[in-house]
């Protein structure tokens, strides 16, 4: 048996361009146009899809091991030019289906000579499981990639949700708009940290004029920003408590006695003597 294998794993080697050449002849024409609009020289693909063949049919004859490493290393490579060029997932996998074709038609040309079904099987049991392998770790690389995306856009959406404006010297707002949920409080406060020390803020306004809802864990979130800026010498002065929130908040019990307020924006600016000029518009 072990003859046999390493016969069809050498004639699959020895064939593999012609095998590679049904690969194409099989793959969707959708799929197709795709490759040609990512960019990709067709020579290139060739030329992947024969390593993948020889690799497929050495496999009938070397260790397991040996060749589900040369399997991951072509993954990681073809997989990432994927992504890279825009090629989805799905196509990518649906084309290892073509494989499997391709590769059944050239065992069945091989039955022909005498190769037994039971061979045929063997061959499978073998080859079956890298080609499984390579849509796992596609799968896995098309994965983080879109965590990677995921993340890139939480993060431009925690720094857009937490704006530092800087208005004078050592003096900025931070107007917070939406939910303070336990998420966001955090970022704010990185935010927050990370601006007032480089700004060397020595004030920084807290508007709250945009914050639809108030209770205990938002009030909660903003004291624990309130605090951690007083730890680096930053007084923070929350502006913009509107009357219903200020009623909902003395309904809920909560008060913000230990920690500076004022009606308004303008207000809380003109307490520390930032007055407002007139300014005058050309017509």
């Amino acid at each position: 048996m072990r003859d046999e294998l390493l016969y069809l794993g050498q004639e699959i080697v020895s064939h593999k361009s012609e095998i590679a050449k049904c690969v194409i002849d099989y793959q969707e024409q959708r799929y197709s146009e795709q490759l040609k609009f990512s960019g990709l020289q067709m020579e290139k693909i060739t030329e992947w899809r024969i390593e993948l063949i020889q690799i497929l049919g050495e496999s009938l004859y070397e260790d397991q091991k040996d060749s589900l490493i040369k399997i991951k290393e072509w993954s990681q490579k073809v997989g990432e030019i994927a992504i890279e060029r825009g090629i989805s997932l799905n196509d990518s996998l649906k084309t290892l289906s073509t494989f499997r074709t391709a590769i059944w038609d050239f065992f069945n040309e091989q039955i022909d000579k005498q190769i037994s079904a039971y061979i045929m099987l063997k061959s499978n049991k073998k080859i079956n499981p890298l080609l499984d392998e390579i849509a796992y770790l596609f799968n896995e690389l098309f994965i983080k990639q879109q965590n990677d995306q995921l993340a890139l856009v939480h993060t431009a959406m925690d720094e857009l949700s937490a704006p530092i404006v800087p208005i004078a010297d050592k003096i900025a707002i931070l107007p917070l708009v939406g939910e303070i949920n336990t998420h966001r409080s955090s970022s704010v406060m990185e935010t927050a940290l990370k601006k007032s020390s480089e700004l060397q803020l020595d004030y920084l306004f807290i508007d709250i004029s945009g914050v639809a809802i108030m209770d205990t864990m938002i009030s909660h979130n903003i004291y624990q920003i309130v605090n951690a800026l007083k730890m680096m010498g930053v007084q923070s002065v929350l502006t913009g408590i509107r009357p219903e929130v200020a009623h909902t908040l003395g309904n809920l019990g909560i008060t913000f006695d230990d920690l500076k307020t004022s009606s308004s924006l303008k207000q809380a600016l003109e307490d520390i003597g930032f007055n407002q000029y007139d300014v005058v518009l050309p017509l």
